[in-house]
């Protein structure tokens, strides 16, 4: 390995946060393949009293393979995969770090709040807030749409209603459009009102029906297709147990039905949590894999 490279090398991990004695002892073991513990305290000049602590670390964040002998023998993952695996071990932890940060501000606010500070009100709270009727939920999107960076996670609830009142939410979808036309990543999961098993093949037709003509709709009235790059609409012959949308894999919108007309959204509940994101865009995509259609 030239020198150059070496200290290319060196850079990335010191960049990568990683203490000099583990930058010396991984580059060590990435020169010198397999070594034992006290071999590598010996090659690295990394104290023998600090090299199983740092081995250890290495092995956590996915750079060191560990073959457990007597002694334990210890290995360099290859540099790009190392180099993934310390990425990944970052983003998680600035995650854990970020949900924690998040977690005591909305302590702080809550208890501002209890004791009567006017420096907030619903309409200005940054980790959660309510919004009830159709104006207020209105507003909510359009302003959440303005400010979308790279993806949008949405569901919806699909029926004959449904179709009848798209043609009325069309500065709604102008919102969607023109967050598409900035080149934002869309999905939006349709859920049927079928919770039984198994359908019939009636339902299941009347429901492929129905998407056919919402995605027409969709097309004719706000220019919005599966043609798209950015967009993609699908749906499951089940019914989601609760609506929701993921903005930018941080906030989540859980939208609360009208149970008179569960066509039209009664409440929305604005939340700004990546861990909870995070669980929901996973269920979201495991429906999106296993059960949407096309």
């Amino acid at each position: 390995m030239s020198d150059k490279i070496t200290q290319e090398l060196n850079d990335f991990l010191l960049s990568a946060n990683l203490s000099n004695y583990e930058i010396n002892t991984y580059m060590t073991l990435l020169k010198s393949n397999r070594l034992t513990a006290r071999e590598t305290s010996d090659k690295s000049n990394v104290p023998t009293g600090r090299i199983y602590e740092i081995l250890d670390i290495l092995n956590k964040k996915g750079m060191i393979e560990i073959q457990d002998s007597r002694p334990k023998i210890y290995k360099a993952i290859a540099f790009n995969e190392a180099s993934h695996n310390i990425i990944s071990h970052i983003e998680k932890d600035q995650q854990r770090k970020v949900s924690f940060l998040i977690n005591t501000a909305k302590q702080i606010e809550s208890k501002i709040n209890n004791i009567g500070f006017s420096i907030t009100s619903e309409s200005s709270k940054i980790f959660w807030s309510t919004a009830y009727g159709w104006r207020s939920i209105f507003e909510l999107y359009i302003k959440r749409f303005k400010v979308l960076k790279k993806n949008l996670l949405m569901t919806g609830f699909l029926n004959e209603n449904t179709i009848k009142v798209l043609p009325q939410a069309k500065n709604f979808y102008n919102g969607i459009l023109i967050a598409l036309n900035r080149g934002i990543q869309i999905k939006y999961l349709w859920s049927c009102e079928f919770d039984e098993r198994p359908l019939s093949e009636e339902q299941k037709a009347r429901n492929e029906n129905l998407f056919k003509k919402l995605s027409k709709k969709f097309n004719d009235i706000f220019n919005i297709s599966s043609k798209m790059h950015e967009f993609e609409m699908r749906f499951i012959q089940k019914r989601i147990p609760t609506f929701y949308d993921i903005f930018d894999d941080n906030r989540v919108l859980i939208k609360l039905q009208n149970p008179l007309k569960p066509w039209q959204i009664f409440a929305c509940l604005n939340v700004l949590d990546p861990i909870l994101a995070q669980d929901l865009t996973e269920k979201y995509e495991n429906m999106w894999l296993f059960d949407a259609i096309k």
